[in-house]
């Protein structure tokens, strides 16, 4: 039985977040009114546009500013392109990230967010940080994206923590022998945690209207034809699954549309890692992280 992902909805773009640097280095974030809770955002590699821009995870934080969530993400102070090096030293009192971290969350306290639930959210690098993160300054629960955490935050008294793994993904599979000795010390210390996995989907022929921004977005017949040249091209199976990992593909033979711009072709190759369940952020269970989040207040 072939299974496709039904929902293929746009970011709304209805808001835009506020961006702002905590000792120099970058965070952005969204207070809705009302808001009674914070969510902090941790990148795996790409910095806080990772969060606002890319289309899994706005939705994802989407979700969570409709749920009257607060959120607010913020980057590694390590220099250089990729500033997923969240320092992981164990030392709350000397590492500058979790400093940071604390400042954000005064400056959202400032803001009007004082006692506020705090939550944290990581992907991938940022997932180990926030699992370090919660031992520094203790979160509500944790949702961590494509990543184990740390076993030292698991060896006693963890958070209540919600993990969504890729059943392709090639860093951290659902079999990873840590992730498991995680869920089996939570289970043991009886805290709250869930599990999913992101399991391969086939691409509807709107597969790619999700892609969009505040100006233009990815037409349905674009949308169709893109996916037809994957499916002629020999690189969908036959329940319009991908055939491998996004970057085997022989993406040559893609014509793409005039509403594909440069950024929305690599928005296509994201959209189409997320569908065959590789380390790729997911927003399928952004609705499960929100559940979680309010049952731990």
């Amino acid at each position: 039985m072939c299974w496709h992902r039904e929902d293929n909805t746009q970011p709304s773009y209805t808001w835009n977040y506020t961006g702002t640097k905590i000792a120099g280095t970058p965070m952005r974030y969204y207070i809705p009114a009302g808001a009674h809770g914070l969510v902090m955002l941790f990148d795996g590699g790409e910095g806080v546009k990772f969060w606002f821009s890319h289309m899994e995870s706005r939705l994802q934080i989407e979700a969570l500013v409709d749920a009257g969530y607060a959120v607010a993400a913020l980057e590694s102070a390590a220099t250089g392109p990729k500033s997923g090096n969240f320092d992981m030293n164990p030392n709350c009192a000397t590492n500058q990230d979790i400093q940071n971290v604390n400042s954000t969350i005064a400056a959202m306290a400032a803001l009007g967010l004082a006692g506020a639930d705090l939550y944290y959210l990581g992907f991938s690098s940022g997932g180990a940080f926030a699992s370090l993160a919660t031992v520094c300054t203790p979160a509500k629960a944790l949702a961590l994206f494509n990543v184990r955490g740390l076993a030292s935050t698991y060896s006693n008294m963890p958070p209540p923590t919600l993990w969504v793994v890729g059943r392709h993904d090639s860093r951290v599979p659902p079999t990873d022998a840590g992730l498991i000795a995680n869920w089996a010390a939570i289970e043991a210390s009886g805290v709250d945690w869930t599990f999913y996995v992101n399991e391969p989907a086939g691409l509807l022929p709107e597969a790619f209207e999700r892609i969009s921004d505040p100006n233009s977005s990815v037409t349905l017949a674009d949308s169709s034809d893109a996916v037809a040249d994957l499916q002629t091209g020999a690189q969908l199976d036959a329940c319009s699954v991908p055939i491998g990992p996004a970057s085997t593909l022989n993406w040559k033979v893609v014509s793409y549309g005039l509403s594909f711009t440069k950024d929305f072709e690599d928005e296509a190759r994201r959209q189409v890692k997320e569908l065959y369940a590789e380390h790729e952020f997911t927003s399928d269970f952004r609705q499960q992280v929100v559940d979680f989040f309010l049952a731990h207040p």
